[in-house]
């Protein structure tokens, strides 16, 4: 069948129509599971989720050819996906329609499982073969996948969601993502939300927190501390309980009178997908999100994770000198919008 052509020039959404923003659900480096005690799983979420409808088409959002021997992974699972060179697309019944019959695109191919009538091929035959083989009850898909070397416009359809209700789109190859937000450019996309810091929290080596006296006196502090920050983004066109992940995190320390001592030192950010093992340098116990109830992102911003580095750190108070301290903590989104709340301190000797 005639393909249709699109623009292929054109920055677009991955829905039609290709320039009406859309919300995002997810972003890069949110974790997904839960830091508790009992070693629950739990990993960075290493895309960008772009909500749509059950059912709805979803579509590439700029050409390329297809490069891996195996694109395709998970059929019939909430998680099947295809993946290319530069981008991945899951959460989609690839190359068919919501009632699982193939689009008619020979791109996709389909094995097709044998019936209790006697049809015993599951060999790859052309998706109009497949529609007809399907809506005659003749067989049922068992697979599918896309041959080395096919091509894909800017606009063509992947095939449609499944109940996961959004495209998880991944920019980069597996173990090198980064964000698709700085990576892609979506027309007509728009953030004048600054993140939500919801508390600043200060923990000692061994993980306990560090307290005041009173009410009304500052936290004392003497030698390594850990700086925890829970905090959480939205973006224009958001649900009021959506919460994402912010873009990135880090402290400034100023002396009683808000003179600055030092700049400030952005120590986390998700400009690339961290290693996975980092997950715990970045989340403190407590966080969870993507598959429980609640959502809450406690950021180690005394850590220092950036990309493919990743290390365990501290803020020194020992470093200066005796007296009051305003530590102040900064969350970023990626369209700069901050927030920063300020704890008072005192180092003691």
């Amino acid at each position: 069948m005639p393909r249709k052509q699109f623009d292929k020039s054109l920055p677009r959404w991955c829905y039609n129509p290709p320039e009406k923003a859309r919300d995002i659900a997810g972003t890069l480096g949110e974790i997904r599971g839960e830091i508790a005690g009992d070693n629950k799983p739990s990993w960075f979420h290493n895309g960008l989720d772009i909500a749509g409808a059950y059912g709805e088409t979803a579509r590439f959002v700029r050409s390329e050819k297809v490069l891996r021997p195996v694109s395709v992974e998970n059929f019939s699972t909430l998680r099947e996906l295809i993946r290319l060179p530069s981008l991945g697309y899951i959460h989609i019944r690839l190359g068919r329609d919501k009632e699982d019959k193939p689009f008619g695109d020979e791109r996709f191919l389909f094995g097709v499982e044998p019936n209790l009538t006697g049809v015993t091929s599951n060999l790859l035959i052309n998706s109009q073969m497949q529609r007809a083989t399907v809506n005659n009850n003749k067989g049922k898909l068992s697979g599918v996948r896309v041959r080395r070397g096919a091509k894909f416009e800017a606009g063509e359809a992947i095939g449609t969601l499944n109940l996961m209700n959004h495209v998880h789109l991944i920019a980069g190859g597996s173990g090198a993502e980064f964000n698709a937000l700085d990576a892609l450019i979506f027309p007509n996309i728009s953030d004048t939300i600054a993140p939500t810091i919801e508390k600043v929290l200060l923990f000692d080596e061994n993980w306990r927190e560090i307290e005041t006296a009173g009410s009304n006196q500052r936290i004392k502090l003497a030698g390594k501390s850990r700086i925890i920050v829970r905090a959480f983004d939205q973006m224009n066109g958001n649900g009021g309980k959506r919460k994402l992940g912010v873009y990135r995190l880090g402290f400034q320390i100023l002396r009683a009178d808000e003179k600055p001592i030092t700049d400030v030192v952005w120590t986390i950010s998700f400009e690339r997908l961290p290693d996975a093992d980092a997950v715990k340098l970045v989340y403190a116990p407590g966080s969870q999100s993507g598959y429980t109830p609640q959502t809450f992102f406690n950021y180690i911003v005394s850590n220092r994770v950036d990309g493919g580095s990743a290390r365990e750190d501290f803020f020194e108070a020992g470093q200066l000198e005796k007296g009051f301290y305003i530590l102040r903590v900064f969350a970023a989104d990626f369209f700069q919008n901050n927030t920063m709340q300020d704890l008072n301190i005192e180092v003691v000797k």
